[in-house]
């Protein structure tokens, strides 16, 4: 009627309220600190974490110096009643011997508050002298004769003449002790805590200006991250945006943003990777579509010649201009031989054959193979290289490289007054480069972009596959070929071969 409740319904209300609190209790326990450890930033981590080692320090510092001066100020204290329990037993010696009481009682009677009791035993334990009376006469027996001594006992043995007449045994006050100590602890507390502020300031300075230098670099970072998404248009994609509300961790975001970079960069790549296949495909089916026009050019050129000589042996029976035009047959006929045959040597794998040679012997025999040529001409041949290098490549090819270029330079050169000058040398990297220059006119300039492809020349007689196989040949032995201009006026072709190694047999197209 007056409205109380119950107490069993205040029971059961009160108890599900009870474990509602536990449980909010236990969910504000070590999950919670760690999401909100996920909620901080770099900076903040890294100010706690300074502060946390400056925490540590301290209190290393402080539990060491609490200790150390606490075990000291208790050694100086047992060290003063020892000194004191041993000038006792020092001035009863005389009193004990000549059985003066009342003096003995006048060494029991001490002002120092850290003194409980102290009692002198003759020989056999029984107390002459005490602070407390009751004792006198009575047999004194603590447990430090059976056991160790405690803390707050001290004995020393009464001695005159090499002989023990008794015992000291002073008791300690402990509480007085403890009191003494903590009253003289209380300065170095207090210096404890003042350092302890000190260090509070200096660590939260110190650890302000630590985890801004840490944070700048990837702060800075983020920064180019974020300029580099929105060149590359990767903002739309970017999971960054959405976990912000998970996480503030600049390094959280730095590792997915590179995550996504790496995955963007490996797609891009892949594409790349695409439209270089299918450029080399296309630029494979352009050099054949030359090829196969320049071809079907020389071709034409020589049916053209051979239908013409054929057509006047048919119509005509001249025999002055029958061997000419016979001979302009057999000379078309060998054209379009020479032709086909080049086209499929151009076309052909070849197979290195790869040797460690010392390189001024494979020029030297290469040079003997043409010297017919050049004294044709008269043109003088120079080579300078170390005898003592040694390249890596097959001799074969080489030898037909070398012979390209050296037929290019004899029909490059003015007759009576050529030169060609053969030269090798190593580099830092340990490459060798193989140069033949002449004093030809050169290349002109705007033949030198495609003077290494297929059916290209500068001359008026020749297929245009001499140096279109030279750059394949180097390509077989992994290096390249380079088109310079030389010091002595003409053109200089330098081969560079890779480091010199050891190399089983391999096979270039």
């Amino acid at each position: 009627m007056n409205g109380s409740i119950p107490a069993s319904d205040v029971r059961e209300k009160a108890g599900p309220r009870g474990q509602h609190h536990l449980g909010r209790a236990r969910v504000l326990g070590v999950p919670d600190l760690l999401l909100l450890w996920n909620h901080l930033t770099w900076r903040s981590k890294s100010m706690a974490f300074v502060l946390l080692l400056v925490a540590m320090v301290y209190t290393l510092i402080a539990v060491f110096l609490y200790t150390s001066v606490r075990y000291d100020l208790t050694s100086q204290v047992r060290t003063e009643l020892s000194r004191l329990t041993e000038n006792i037993a020092r001035n009863a010696a005389n009193p004990l011997l000549l059985k003066e009481g009342g003096r003995l009682s006048d060494l029991t009677q001490t002002s120092n508050p850290l003194v409980k009791s102290v009692n002198i035993v003759d020989g056999g334990d029984v107390v002459v002298a005490s602070t407390h009376l009751s004792r006198l006469g009575t047999r004194y027996l603590p447990g430090s004769r059976r056991e160790i001594l405690p803390a707050d006992f001290y004995s020393r043995p009464i001695r005159a003449g090499g002989q023990t007449l008794g015992t000291v045994w002073l008791q300690a006050e402990q509480k007085q002790i403890d009191q003494l100590v903590n009253r003289r602890l209380g300065r170095t507390i207090s210096l404890l805590g003042l350092l302890g502020v000190v260090t509070a300031v200096i660590g939260l300075v110190g650890a302000y200006l630590v985890s801004l230098a840490i944070t700048r670099p990837v702060s800075r970072l983020m920064r180019e991250m974020a300029g580099m998404e929105r060149r590359l248009g990767l903002e739309e994609d970017h999971p960054i945006e959405t976990s912000r509300g998970k996480s503030q961790d600049e390094l959280y975001h730095l590792e997915l943003a590179f995550r996504l970079t790496e995955k963007k960069l490996e797609e891009h790549l892949q594409e790349l990777q695409q439209l270089h296949q299918r450029q080399q495909a296309m630029q494979c089916l352009a050099t054949i579509g030359e090829m196969s026009a320049q071809v079907a050019h020389e071709i034409r050129n020589a049916l053209s010649s051979l239908r013409g000589a054929a057509r006047y042996l048919v119509h005509y029976n001249d025999l002055d201009n029958r061997q000419d035009f016979l001979a302009i047959i057999e000379e078309e006929v060998q054209r379009l031989y020479d032709m086909t045959q080049g086209f499929l040597d151009f076309g052909r794998s070849y197979e290195t054959r790869m040797s460690n040679l010392r390189l001024l012997e494979v020029l030297a025999r290469c040079v003997d193979r043409h010297r017919a040529d050049f004294e044709a001409k008269n043109i003088s041949v120079e080579i300078h290289c170390p005898s003592a290098l040694y390249a890596t490549l097959d001799a074969s090819l080489i030898g037909q490289a070398l012979s390209n270029l050296f037929l290019n330079a004899c029909d490059a050169v003015p007759a009576q007054e050529g030169k060609i000058v053969v030269s090798a040398s190593t580099g830092e990297n340990g490459q060798i480069s193989l140069s033949i220059s002449d004093n030809g006119p050169g290349v002109p300039e705007a033949r030198r972009a495609t003077i290494f492809k297929p059916y290209v020349t500068t001359k008026t007689k020749g297929s245009g596959l001499g140096l279109a196989v030279v750059a394949k040949i180097m390509m077989a032995h992994e290096g390249s070929l380079e088109l310079q201009t030389a010091d002595i006026g003409g053109a200089r072709f330098v081969l560079h071969f890779p480091p010199r190694r050891q190399s089983p047999t391999a096979t270039a197209s």
